[in-house]
């Protein structure tokens, strides 16, 4: 609160119930609280025309953008049109982008590691980092060691 201190907003308090009194001092911190409360209401309705002001201004642009567009005949609005993925495209892109660790990080390395043992699996091959892979010892052709068992 302005670089003041407790120590000091103690003083400044104290001073001003010397100088005002008691009676005056309630009347006017309730005055100083009112103003403020005033204050912020009309900061907060500003910032709400503020806001207001540059939507309209955007869509006014993004209207006359499209009426240019349609100006300009109909096959440079069907060219624009056509060069636009559709917007689920668009929407499974962001959504994939979403998903995707920033690179370099331990995150990205882990699920790189993981699509490679993934593709690894699915191809019949041993990632290049891990160990042999464990095999079923019941379904293997040949006998144990110490020959067949009767």
């Amino acid at each position: 609160m302005f670089g003041i201190g407790s120590t000091e907003l103690l003083v400044i308090l104290l001073v001003a119930l010397i100088v005002l009194g008691p009676k005056s001092l309630a009347k006017v911190s309730r005055s100083l609280g009112k103003a403020m409360g005033e204050f912020r209401r009309v900061s907060t309705d500003f910032q709400r025309t503020l806001n207001a002001e540059s939507a309209e201004a955007d869509l006014r642009e993004q209207e006359a953008a499209r009426r240019r567009k349609e100006a300009a005949g109909p096959a440079a609005a069907e060219k624009t049109a056509s060069a636009q993925p559709a917007p689920e495209a668009t929407a499974a892109a962001d959504e994939a982008d979403a998903l995707n660790p920033p690179e370099g990080s331990p995150l990205a390395e882990a699920l790189a590691r993981a699509r490679a043992e993934a593709e690894a699996a699915t191809h019949g091959t041993a990632p290049e980092n891990d160990p042999a892979p464990v095999t079923d010892k019941a379904a293997s052709p040949t006998p144990p060691a110490d020959g067949p068992r009767a």
